[in-house]
């Protein structure tokens, strides 16, 4: 038990784990993990799921709630866990997001189609609404 605690601090000295990779990389190593590591880890508040979500979020909020919302899922966080996260977040408007990344982009308004159709998949891939992109877009070329 000690050998895969000390391993387990190793790893959670390194970066932040959630509960499920802490434990896959565990068994990669160890095979079977003590019963109660994991919960002597989270009361300790060495491992906490809540935690690594909301860095990963505010780390990485210029990825978009959808996005971040399945790289959460995917790394073992609870689905409810991780959309109370994202409702709590901060987002940018699609306002906001588009102009950035006019800016970002050194466009001008207005836009030729491949430059409005890359910023219409930029957008979409942060997560807002295609209909919503397409009217801000056509709004941006009308100024």
């Amino acid at each position: 038990m000690n050998e895969i605690y000390i391993y387990a601090l190793k790893l959670l000295k390194k970066r932040d784990h959630t509960t499920s990779e802490l434990r896959k990389k565990l068994e990669a190593n160890f095979q079977a993990i003590p019963a109660g590591l994991i919960d002597q880890l989270t009361k300790k508040n060495f491992l906490n799921d809540r935690r690594v979500a909301e860095n990963s979020v505010h780390k990485r909020r210029d990825r978009g709630p959808r996005v971040l919302r399945d790289e959460l899922i995917a790394r073992g966080v609870a689905e409810e866990l991780v959309d109370e996260i994202l409702a709590r977040a901060d987002w940018p408007s699609l306002r906001e997001a588009l102009t950035a990344k006019m800016n970002d982009w050194k466009l001008r308004a207005p836009l030729q189609s491949r430059d409005a159709a890359r910023l219409f998949r930029a957008l979409l891939r942060l997560g807002y609404d295609e209909d919503a992109i397409r009217e801000e877009i056509e709004q941006k070329n009308e100024q």
